[in-house]
């Protein structure tokens, strides 16, 4: 089996609560042994189970999931930034270390609460990540908010851009001075990207973050783009994206320093 990484991707089943009034339910289960069995089948070697939308912060199928396979997965909750310190512990002992912002359709105001800043000052201490699911000015809020904690971030999907490499004021952000140090970009999901080109995203990504600050997601079961993508697809999208030199860096070993892994 390879050292590939799958960063991002995303299970659940008709048991899981579900977020009240969701962007989007779908209406089909995406359960672990389909995604494992996924994993086996293409030769990979580690997932990071991120908590889609839909579910909120309910991260008990997530939770079973890593209990289960605690030396073949990791995973991103979803937090309510009231979470106490003992379910933050419990995540933990799981190989949780990130909470993500599904924060599509939001604006950045509700971010500015106590709770959520005493909620990162929390994660700050205890050094786990935030991952950013956003667009455009959103994003951009979001980013300049975060920077009073030292915090790595992640950002899903390229930052989902809406035009090309060279005027996408996302892009710009990512790729700007010392700041983008504390940024990880995740090379996945061309459908949630509106810009042309995301070959050229790439290459000005690796030109100003550098391999070690990118990683590789499948992002299945392709949600709301499932007749447009497959696993095979993703394994094919990377090596456009990303010049075989860098591949290895990529697809495996940003995400094993990043999420933990051994071997």
């Amino acid at each position: 089996m390879s050292k590939i990484v799958d960063a991002h991707a995303h299970v659940f089943t008709h048991q899981c609560q579900f977020a009240n009034n969701p962007r989007h339910c779908p209406s089909y289960e995406a359960p672990l042994t389909t995604y494992l069995d996924l994993l086996d089948r293409w030769g990979i070697a580690h997932g990071v189970l991120v908590q889609p939308s839909f579910l909120g912060t309910h991260n008990d199928y997530l939770m079973e999931c890593l209990r289960r396979h605690p030396k073949r997965l990791r995973g991103v909750a979803v937090l309510d930034p009231r979470v106490d310190d003992d379910e933050l512990d419990e995540m933990e002992t799981l190989g949780i270390q990130g909470s993500r912002l599904n924060w599509i359709g939001r604006t950045v105001d509700a971010l500015q609460a106590s709770q959520w800043r005493d909620l990162f000052c929390r994660l700050e201490s205890r050094r786990w990540h935030v991952e950013i699911q956003a667009e455009g000015n959103t994003l951009l809020s979001i980013l300049d908010l975060l920077a009073q904690w030292e915090l790595d971030l992640v950002i899903d999907h390229f930052g989902r851009p809406k035009d090309n490499a060279w005027r996408d004021p996302v892009i710009d952000r990512l790729c700007e001075g010392k700041e983008s140090q504390r940024y990880w970009v995740k090379c996945s999901a061309p459908y949630r990207s509106q810009g042309d080109g995301l070959s050229d995203v790439s290459k000005r990504l690796l030109e100003s973050l550098g391999p070690h600050r990118l990683m590789w997601g499948s992002d299945w079961p392709w949600t709301e783009h499932e007749h447009l993508y497959s696993y095979e697809k993703a394994l094919h999208d990377i090596g456009q994206w990303i010049p075989e030199s860098e591949l290895e860096q990529v697809t495996s070993e940003t995400a094993r320093r990043f999420y933990g892994f051994d071997g």
